[in-house]
Parts: C-alpha cells; sequence; structure tokens
C-alpha cells in the first residue's frame, strides 16, 4: 500500500465524520447501559458495524456475552472462541468488534484491513480455521503497532487530532482504522 498523503487523510476524516460520530455514541452508552437489553445500543452497534441478517439467538447470545464481559475486556481469541462453542459458528469479523468495543486498543478485522496487512482470511471450510484465525489476528495486531509508530501513522494520528475535537476519547488504532476504511476501494 503506498503512503498517504496529508489532503488525503484530511478527506478520509471528513467522509468519516458521521461513523466518529456513532462511534463516540456507542462508547459513551456502553458503560452506562445493559447492552444485552437496550435496543437503542444494538441497533446503533448492529449499523455502525453492518451486523444483519443474524438469528434472533445469535444477536441475544452476541450482546448477553458483551454485557458480561463488558470490564474484562476479552481478547478477540476468547470471543471467536465464545461464538464457536455457543453458536456453533465461526465469526472472526464480529469477534473483532465486540472485543475492539470492550477494548478499543483491540483492531478490527474486515476484509479491508487484511489486505492491508497482507495476510488471507482462512477458508470458511478449512479444518484450522480457528488456529489460523488468531494466527491472522495476531499479525493485524503486529501491523497496528508498526503503523502506529511509523511517519504514516503519526502523521494520521497528528491530523486526525487536529481534525476531531473528541479525539482524545479515540484510540489510536481506531483513529488509523477510521482512515483506513474511507481509503478502502
Amino acid at each position: 500500500m503506498r503512503l498517504m498523503q496529508r489532503n488525503e487523510i484530511v478527506t478520509a476524516i471528513e467522509k468519516a465524520r458521521e461513523g466518529i460520530c456513532q462511534y463516540l455514541e456507542i462508547m459513551a452508552m456502553l458503560p452506562a447501559i445493559n447492552v444485552d437489553s437496550d435496543k437503542g445500543f444494538q441497533r446503533l452497534f448492529n449499523h455502525f458495524y453492518r451486523i444483519r441478517q443474524r438469528s434472533e439467538n445469535w444477536y441475544k447470545e452476541y450482546y448477553a456475552f458483551m454485557e458480561r464481559k463488558k470490564y474484562n475486556h476479552p481478547k478477540f481469541e476468547e470471543v471467536l472462541d465464545h461464538l464457536y462453542e455457543t453458536l456453533g459458528r465461526y465469526e472472526p469479523s464480529f469477534s473483532s468488534k465486540l472485543a475492539a468495543t470492550l477494548d478499543p486498543n483491540e483492531p478490527v478485522w474486515d476484509q479491508y484491513v487484511i489486505r492491508n496487512v497482507g495476510q488471507r482470511a482462512p477458508a470458511y471450510s478449512s479444518t484450522h480455521k480457528m488456529s489460523k484465525a488468531k494466527e491472522v489476528f495476531q499479525e493485524i495486531r503486529n501491523w497496528y503497532d508498526k503503523k502506529i509508530e511509523s511517519a504514516e501513522g503519526k502523521m494520521i494520528i497528528d491530523i486526525f487530532d487536529k481534525l476531531v475535537i473528541d479525539h482524545n476519547q479515540i484510540t489510536a488504532i481506531k483513529k488509523i482504522d477510521f482512515v483506513l476504511w474511507q481509503m478502502r476501494s
């Protein structure tokens, strides 16, 4: 991936403003409500993270787990294992979104992040998909650690901090994620 230019970063942040506001609302609501029963939170979370077309049982278990673990900050691996064990579903993307909400220093798994990291998601049919997904996710973590310390990462964070009033409520990983999400095409 080529290095981003200052004007591209500014444009990406401007395009991300609505999402940034939604994210800040999610993070403000999280400690104040019961996510297991608050339908407003669930709608906002589902919209922000594009979670749709899951069974009622899936949503019930997902938000019950989120509420139970709200203060324990489970890692991606724990969430991935839990959803697989309780629902029989391999859900790396939605596992990462739950983990990153409870621990904002965790990254999010999506196809664009995986592409940026130079990894490939394991096939759903793979017998080793769970362990491979955990390896890929560790590579995502490593990539973000390096990106945050890079000149480009520091420039993204600096520009973000100058343009976003509530920047102090958003982690470095999430700042970079907001910019990269807008650069996905």
